[in-house]
């Protein structure tokens, strides 16, 4: 039985995608899986907007569009493999022994198709039988095989290989592509001495959980602590501000500024404890965030009273596909609303959310309703959901956070699980009030633990918590906040 192994370069990709500490992976992939003896041929895969060094390689198939059943019918076709092995070529911590665990499951209990779920992507691949491929119809949308396959899973012989430890609580991807999985591999390969296997990637982490502190990847910024509202959840309520401040623009900017040190993707969360949209400059703070390439997307979580013409402006127009709008909107009419947001605002916020939702054509990808999971709001969240569905916007279920005691515990369950890991708001979050101080995190709601503020710059006080998040890490909780009583350690963001 011949497998032939296909090195897939997804679109987009460069070379520089394709390079890990200054090695070809294309070269050493080939090299290191074509050395198998049950390996009977080794090909790649480009789409048509590749322009590397592959296009002159022999072995390289030019593909115009997904990788449907078309392809993959030629592909078996071109290469006479009974099984094809494909692995995604941006991936430097390819282990070739789960590849040949993996492809011995896959031709003793003759699957169709093999595929991991609990291993990380960029560790293995997915194994594609010629009978497979031929059962196909060409007729239908061009989709990816591994679509066709994982959406009618019931119809075809899949096998789903697994292997221990699981380290999917560690929300990491293997792929060179992405900016934040290439530096924390850098630093697994630096501490290792090489590439680790799979094996030796749970304990390095745990050693030295350093090399996942990459850079935040979340900044929640206040731009005001003001609001109208007097929503019966809000930490705002029990914060001590004689005036509601507002962020400086030139803070704003200093903080992008800063975050260039990372050189890694982030997102930007316009919230905290104000309304966002109510600072005098906001379409220039939004107008900053999407303009900067660094920033991949912008949260506004607003009540949507200030959602104007400006704003749906911004929504559709240069980078506008970046920002999505959470609006916190619990009731499904001005009854309900009232009583939990403390003011008869309900129509003008469900007008402004419609306004917003036909500026940008219905999206549902970039606005959401946000309903807090409370006592409160359960007897008439049905009818909630009934209201924003008809109107075909998605609702986001909350969370309440209670902020260590200071509001009111108003939830009617708890989700927090029983075995505690550690913190995703120390590794990868930074939340900034409106003055620019930086809290210890979100708990800490008015700074009083702060590291510093942001005028002194980011990068410095990232790189001064790291002890903090180490602590956090190992189990070792402050008094203050009072970490070892806080149940958001669990919930995450981007």
């Amino acid at each position: 039985m011949k497998n032939s192994i296909l090195l897939f370069i997804e679109s987009s990709l460069s070379d520089d995608d394709l390079t890990f500490n200054n090695t070809y992976l294309p070269e050493v992939l080939a090299g290191m899986l074509g050395q198998s003896p049950n390996i009977g041929g080794c090909y790649f895969s480009v789409p048509d907007d590749y322009s590397g060094a592959l296009n002159k390689n022999h072995s390289c198939f030019v593909r115009s569009g997904a990788d449907d059943a078309a392809f993959w019918k030629e592909l078996f076709a071109k290469t006479g493999a009974a099984n094809i092995i494909k692995i995604l070529c941006d991936s430097p911590f390819l282990d070739a022994a789960l590849i040949a665990d993996m492809l011995k499951t896959h031709t003793e209990y003759f699957a169709e198709f093999t595929y991991s779920e609990n291993l990380p992507a960029g560790l293995t691949c997915e194994i594609i039988k010629k009978e497979l491929a031929d059962s196909l119809p060409e007729t239908g949308p061009a989709l990816p095989l591994t679509q066709i396959v994982r959406s009618n899973i019931n119809r075809f012989d899949v096998e789903l290989f697994y292997r221990e430890p699981d380290i999917r609580d560690k929300r990491l991807s293997f792929r060179n592509s992405a900016p934040r999985d290439k530096k924390v591999m850098e630093n697994l390969a630096a501490l290792f001495g090489g590439i680790p296997p799979y094996s030796a990637l749970a304990p390095l982490i745990k050693e030295h959980p350093e090399a996942l502190y990459a850079g935040p990847s979340y900044l929640e910024i206040e731009l005001t602590d003001g609001c109208e509202l007097a929503c019966i959840f809000c930490c705002r309520n029990e914060l001590e501000n004689a005036q509601p401040r507002s962020m400086e623009r030139a803070l704003f900017e200093k903080i992008m500024e800063d975050m260039k040190a990372f050189a890694l993707p982030y997102t930007i969360c316009m919230g905290g404890f104000g309304e966002p949209l109510m600072h005098k400059e906001a379409g220039a703070f939004i107008a900053a965030a999407l303009d900067n390439p660094q920033v991949e997307r912008l949260i506004v979580e607003t009540n949507g009273l200030y959602i104007d013409e400006a704003y749906c402006a911004a929504a559709r127009g240069k980078n506008g596909e970046k920002l999505i709008t959470v609006v916190n909107i619990n009731g499904h009419d001005r009854e309900s609303y009232a009583a939990v947001h403390g003011a008869d605002k309900f129509n003008a916020a469900a007008e402004n959310i419609s306004a917003l939702y036909s500026s940008i054509n219905g999206d549902t990808s970039r606005l959401f309703v946000q309903v807090m999971k409370i006592n409160e709001t359960e007897p008439f969240l049905d009818r909630c959901y009934d209201f924003w569905e008809e109107k075909k916007i998605p609702i986001i279920l909350q969370k309440q956070n209670t902020y260590l005691g200071r509001v009111k515990d108003r939830r009617y369950s708890d989700l927090t699980p029983l075995e505690r890991t550690p913190c995703w708001h120390l590794q990868r979050d930074m939340f900034i009030l409106a003055d620019g101080t930086v809290s210890f995190c979100k708990q800490d709601a008015d700074g009083a633990r702060s590291p510093g503020n942001a005028a002194e710059g980011i990068s410095k006080i990232y790189t001064d918590r790291i002890k903090d998040y180490i602590d956090n890490w190992n189990g070792r909780y402050p008094a203050s906040p009072d970490c070892a009583s806080c149940d958001e350690w669990y919930t995450f963001n981007f």
